[in-house]
């Protein structure tokens, strides 16, 4: 196994889509509602993880004051960290790189290329140094922002729309155009 990303994320649909997409490329995850939950995980954890990936806007403890407190844990300060927010301006991505992200991603963004970026980090030699933060910006914007599509994500080139029953089972459908739905 390639080893244990963490996923740090206010949003359970964006802990769920991720989760998915990370177990089918054979890694290991752990989810975290909230940053200070994340941390104490980490603490406790005989073994760091492979990577995290990390919301800014999470609860208790943001994301930014969480990666600058793991930059400052010798144990911990090697980890790739990739920073997941939908605030995209200079001032997002320089504050990124100034506690030591070693990516930004733009949501919404595509989940093929979210795991792709995961495993090019994951491979990488641990360096102390962590790497300058670097975008990833997809090669075409999708058809419909999904601030008008709310709850919608985008998973290569297609609209996945969450739709959980009353029993909280969620699973994967065809909708009528032939798009996956959750």
């Amino acid at each position: 196994m390639p080893g244990t990303v963490h996923i740090v994320d206010d949003s359970a649909i964006c802990r769920l889509i991720v989760a998915l997409a990370l177990q089918r490329a054979g890694f290991g995850v752990c989810c975290h509602r909230d940053g200070l939950s994340a941390l104490q995980e980490l603490a406790r954890s005989p073994e760091p993880p492979a990577l995290l990936l990390v919301d800014p806007g999470v609860a208790r403890l943001d994301g930014y004051e969480l990666i600058r407190l793991l930059r400052q844990q010798p144990r911990l300060s090697a980890i790739p960290i990739v920073l997941m927010s939908a605030q995209q301006g200079w001032r997002e991505r320089l504050r990124a790189r100034l506690v030591g992200a070693s990516a930004f991603v733009g949501k919404p963004f595509f989940i093929d290329q979210l795991v792709a970026l995961v495993r090019r980090l994951t491979r990488a030699s641990p360096n102390p140094t962590p790497p300058p933060a670097t975008p990833v910006t997809p090669p075409f914007s999708p058809p419909v922002p999904l601030a008008i599509l709310p709850g919608s994500f985008f998973i290569g080139g297609e609209t996945l729309l969450p739709t959980i029953p009353p029993s909280g089972a969620a699973s994967f459908q065809q909708d009528q155009k032939g798009a996956s739905r959750l």
